[in-house]
């Protein structure tokens, strides 16, 4: 099985340290949190990598070659200008043959790709999300009203949870069948621009909840965070 990673971002969240290395390259306790996805994905046995850049991507090229330091066989696409998460693909889309993973190069997780892909082929559907559980809290208390505007509900800043989503796909080719083939090299994105295509279709489109740690490193408070759990030491 082939892979896609997303590592073509700029990082605007995370300057100032984005703005001399791109944030794929940035250390998680001194290996660089590209490093530790791509062997989390060789550890699941894919070792055939197609690695989107962009902002400062020569640094990762310089720094990854060719993957057989890795023992995993890595090719770049490279975006002259950002493409989106499903516009980046229709230029390796001949190279996609069979279903492959999509996953961003600034999500870590310890999901269990195997039960993530087993799932995926049973569904039928042309492509799978990973789902992580958010728990949003409320910090007011909330009143639910009667048409007459007597109160018939309260809840003292409650706790909403819900099925959020991460970088990590599962897809199919016939993905490609809604991906247009972008002739202006417009930004394209899988989540605001695909998906809702999928879903209007005969096609199925999964989520696969689990409860295993990720992080999708965004933020300076993400990235603190990461050198502190156990997996990434």
């Amino acid at each position: 099985m082939k892979a896609v990673i997303l590592a073509g971002g700029k990082g605007t969240r995370l300057r100032p340290l984005t703005y001399a290395i791109p944030k794929p390259l940035l250390p998680i306790n001194e290996r660089p949190m590209l490093e530790h996805i791509l062997l989390y994905l060789k550890k699941y046995g894919i070792t055939e990598v197609f690695m989107t850049i962009g902002y400062l991507g020569y640094q990762i090229k310089s720094y990854f070659g060719d993957g057989s330091e890795l023992g995993i066989k890595i090719k770049y696409v490279e975006e002259k200008k950002p493409l989106g998460t499903a516009g980046c693909l229709n230029m390796i889309k001949g190279e996609l043959d069979d279903t492959f993973i999509l996953i961003g190069g600034d999500n870590l997780t310890t999901l269990d790709l195997d039960k993530f892909i087993e799932f995926h082929k049973k569904s039928n559907s042309i492509g799978t999300v990973a789902l992580f559980k958010l728990e949003e809290k409320i910090e007011y208390g909330i009143y639910k009203l009667n048409n007459d505007s007597s109160v018939n509900g309260f809840l003292e800043k409650p706790t909403h949870t819900h099925l959020a989503g991460t970088m990590i796909f599962a897809l199919e080719p016939g993905i490609f069948e809604f991906i247009p083939e972008n002739k202006e090299h417009s930004v394209i994105n899988l989540t605001d621009d695909i998906i809702p295509k999928v879903l209007k279709s005969d096609k199925k489109f999964s989520g696969y909840a689990f409860g295993d740690y990720w992080v999708d490193i965004g933020r300076l408070s993400d990235y603190e965070n990461a050198h502190t759990h156990q997996h990434f030491k």
